[in-house]
């Protein structure tokens, strides 16, 4: 037994071997195309040499290899992948596929003779003295060998120079006095290292408080800074000036005078359109051509002028940003008029106002592709009124149906839904009582919906749901996101049962009942944050969390009240219908490291827990966590891991086996992802998680959560993607193979992979046909 494991993994270890062997030909493969006289270019090596601690080495390095230009061809791992495929497409390709090949997805060889060394320094030497090196040295080499060359450069760095201090502006004007006001604040601190990208942003700074405090003409060219050098070791010494060339009017402090809003703007029309519908509303604001299409409270609501008021730069921001989260214009333009007044400078603001269509029928055929493995044609049938009370109030109502068959499986199962939807949608908060204060740079949002569907598994049962909910919707910065349902009803009733489940469930009448003979009232909570959402970064976090409870305030009333009297089993029912009570929270946390040249890591990390108590022994279905599947742990089919290490008998092994479910999931995904092109991608991951029961369950032996256990329980699975970036949609292939299996008997942890044998292949790989990224 010995001998042949060694055998076993010896094999496994000349395999690996001569894939590396042949990653390393193709790499160098690439080598023969170029003519006698040409050399590929590999790249540039920097290496810092410092004197007298200068810190943040690794980020000076990424500066300097951002700037040198040209990049060298991009590898994938040993492989250079697109200039290969632009080699073998050959010189002149004939054919369509060799076309595309060739312009598309290849990229030509970055030459030698295309890279300038020398001018390489220059840049590197520009891009330090704007981090305030003033006096760098770089040395550098070519490194020739064979059809191969590239550059090391040696960056000899002294500490950079750091700002003494900020001197004012030596003027007595008015404006020269406002822009002294703002220095205490400043970002130019003493100490802190000379930067050209700082000196630009404190202009900006300086220049945006100007605008608003009325210095409309105002902008960052008129300020410039002069640098001294010599006023101490290694420090800068930054003097203030307005430049000479500065307009009069950029020095005047304009107030706005009247507001006029033309609700029904239209760009073929001339300027001075007609105006015989206006109104003032009690703003003082005049309304024209609104043709009562909408209340004068909503749009007024939405501009943040005041009369006599110095304008504002924020208030202008804020005015275009709520005009158009309205969601009923096209387009929203505020135009600015000087206005002669003996006392002050003055600005008319014409707001200008293009609405979209008031109501729109749309209609969607479309493919669908689930996680939980079922894909089919897919309808969608939806009209929408953006403007239903005359308040921007946005109505909503679509019939939607699939007829889906699960695929990846041996197994024939088919998935009939249908519903119908209906939203009620207003800009603005809705409440009984006041509200906390929150930015006024989002619009909040109160939301109405009310839903019926249809779902039928023809191998197991039919399910008839109805869903209510009242909640709101708001930011508190571009970056973060809340809702808050406090009433969400959900009613569910079984229909038809197939002979196979019926059969089951008149075993199961309590877990039959508290799974989908339920209706659940309770409140849910919501939220978001993304950084993504911001200007790209090195950094990116995403953050999800959820809170949720159902069922408590009822059980209070009937049984704390004693306003009812239990059934058989303990608990209570409504009109024969029992209701669930339980909490549940979860989180998704994911982190995004931008490597740079197409290059990312992407990682996941979900928690939840739902406990049941009071009038329920379970969680209803729809808040069971499940797991496996395209967007989890691609290397299981969609629900068919957990709980813990129960093994889904062949009885149940189909479409759907509702014991694989659980209370608790922890799940852990890693990818690293690269560009081929703009338009191929490619990406290798890790996923790991499964889910338990809080309590032990006869039917799903061994799905109990145990700390002693649980770590032997988590699923493993790797494997490779593609993914085909249309900008409108992504396709997304995942090619992946179990490495832990938690309901694997076998002796140790991880499964023994045997990539040569067929059964073993047609067992484990599997392929995920999915829309858009995983996470």
């Amino acid at each position: 037994m010995a001998i042949s494991t060694k055998s076993h993994q010896s094999e496994r270890r000349l395999r690996i071997l001569i894939l590396i062997f042949v990653l390393l030909v193709s790499s160098c493969s690439n080598l023969r195309y170029l003519d006698e006289d040409e050399k590929l270019y590999t790249g540039s090596k920097i290496n810092l040499e410092t004197q007298g601690g200068v810190a943040n080495k690794s980020e000076i390095t990424d500066e300097l290899e951002n700037v040198l230009r040209p990049k060298p061809n991009e590898k994938f791992l040993f492989w250079r992948t697109r200039l290969w495929l632009y080699n073998i497409a050959g010189e002149d390709p004939g054919g369509p596929v060799r076309k595309w090949m060739k312009n598309t997805l290849g990229r030509p060889p970055v030459l030698w003779q295309d890279f300038s060394i020398q001018q390489g320094t220059r840049l590197m030497e520009n891009r330090l003295f704007n981090m305030g090196f003033f006096d760098t040295r770089i040395e550098y080499e070519a490194l020739v060998k064979g059809k191969t060359a590239s550059a090391a450069y040696t960056v000899h760095l002294l500490p950079a120079y750091k700002l003494q201090e900020l001197k004012p502006l030596r003027e007595e004007s008015d404006i020269a006095v406002e822009i002294n006001s703002v220095l205490d604040k400043s970002i130019l601190r003493p100490g802190r290292p000379y930067d050209l990208d700082i000196l630009k942003e404190e202009r900006e700074r300086i220049s945006t408080h100007l605008r608003d405090q009325g210095y409309f003409y105002f902008n960052a060219d008129f300020l410039i800074f002069s640098a001294d050098t010599t006023v101490g070791e290694r420090e800068v010494l930054l003097s203030l000036a307005l430049k000479d060339n500065v307009p009069e009017n950029a020095f005047k402090q304009f107030k706005i005078n009247d507001i006029i809003i033309n609700a029904n703007h239209s760009l073929q029309q001339a300027d001075n359109q007609a105006t015989t519908d206006s109104t003032y509303t009690d703003r003082g604001i005049l309304l024209i051509n609104n043709n009562e299409t909408f209340k004068s409270t909503a749009l007024q609501r939405a501009v943040f002028f005041e009369e006599g008021e110095l304008y504002n730069t924020n208030d202008h921001d804020l005015s275009i940003n709520h005009l158009m989260g309205l969601g009923v214009f096209k387009f929203v333009n505020i135009r600015f008029n000087e206005t002669e007044h003996p006392d002050s400078a003055q600005l008319d603001a014409s707001i200008l106002l293009t609405p979209m269509d008031k109501k729109t029928i749309s209609a969607e055929i479309s493919g669908v592709s689930k996680s939980t493995g079922f894909a089919g044609p897919g309808f969608d049938l939806s009209f929408t009124n953006r403007n239903f009370f005359r308040g921007a109030e946005k109505f909503s109502i679509s019939l939607d149906g699939s007829y889906e068959i699960l695929i990846g499986r041996d197994q024939e199962a088919t998935s009939l839904e249908a519903g119908i939807t209906s939203e009620l949608t207003f800009p603005r908060f809705i409440t009984p009582i006041g509200v906390i204060r929150i930015s006024p740079r989002f619009i909040p949002k109160t939301r109405v919906s009310l839903s019926f569907s249809y779902l039928s598994r023809t191998n197991a049962f039919s399910l008839y749901s109805m869903k209510s909910q009242f909640g709101y919707q708001w930011n508190t910065s571009i970056t973060t996101q809340h809702r808050f349902d406090p009433v969400v009803f959900n009613i569910f009733t079984l229909g038809t049962i197939s002979p196979d489940y019926e059969q089951f469930f008149s075993r199961e009448v309590l877990f039959r009942r508290g799974l989908f003979e339920q209706f659940l009232l309770g409140s849910e909570y919501s939220y978001f944050y993304n950084s993504q959402l911001r200007q790209k970064r090195k950094h990116s976090w995403y953050f999800n969390y959820n809170i949720g409870a159902s069922g408590n305030l009822l059980y209070l009333a009937i049984d704390g009240l004693g306003l009812g009297t239990p059934d058989e089993d303990g608990s209570y029912s409504i009109f024969n219908q029992g209701f669930s009570q339980y909490t549940k929270t979860d989180f998704d946390l994911r982190y995004y490291l931008n490597l740079g040249h197409g290059q990312k890591i992407a990682s996941r990390f979900i928690a939840g827990i739902g406990v049941p108590y009071g009038n329920s022994t379970t969680l209803p279905y729809v808040k069971l966590f499940t797991i496996g599947g395209s967007n989890s742990i691609r290397a299981f089919h969609p629900r068919s891991l957990g709980p813990g290490s129960y093994l889904s008998p062949d009885t149940l092994r189909s479409s759907f086996n509702i014991y694989q479910s659980g209370e608790i999931k922890l799940e852990l995904n890693l990818e690293y992802r690269y560009e081929f092109t703009s338009i191929i991608k490619g990406a290798i991951f890790a996923d790991a998680g499964n889910v338990w029961n809080i309590n032990e369950r006869e039917a799903a032996a061994g799905g109990e959560f145990s700390s002693d256990t649980f770590l032997s329980q988590v699923a493993l699975g790797t494997g490779l993607g593609m993914r085909f970036d249309f900008t409108f949609f992504i396709l997304r292939l995942d090619l992946a193979f179990p490495l832990a299996v938690p309901y694997d008997d076998s002796p140790g942890y991880f499964q023994k992979l045997e990539f040569g044998v067929g059964s073993w292949r047609s067992d484990n790989l599997l392929l995920n046909l999915a829309i858009g990224y995983p996470f």
